[in-house]
């Protein structure tokens, strides 16, 4: 699957259609530590960086960001789970892969 940046309010709107969407909120700063989101196959992928301008601040306090990255799995735009990083702002990307993955198999 390919993921998309999320760098508009009118992307975030469009993932809402989407019965399974993974989004991941970073900063470019963090960027480093981003998780390859494209080997999850079932759902939409995305990426919010809090650094954008436009939309950054707004999705951090909407979706009430406190760690990056942050990782949440939406139902049509509903939110169904959350992963948080710890303080070293990184996943352990295996794991990680494999949690996202048995909260949406179906």
């Amino acid at each position: 699957a390919q993921s998309v940046n999320l760098d508009s309010f009118q992307d975030i709107q469009l993932m809402k259609n989407e019965f399974c969407a993974v989004i991941e909120v970073n900063a470019s700063w963090n960027w480093q530590n981003r998780v390859p989101l494209e080997k999850i196959d079932k759902c939409y992928t995305g990426y919010i960086d809090l650094s954008n301008k436009d939309i950054g601040a707004v999705i951090q306090k909407e979706w009430g960001i406190t760690v990056v990255p942050t990782i949440i799995i939406f139902e049509y735009g509903k939110e169904v789970k959350r992963f948080e990083a710890d303080l070293s702002m990184k996943f352990r990307q295996d794991e990680i892969l494999n949690n996202i993955r048995k909260e949406i198999r179906q």
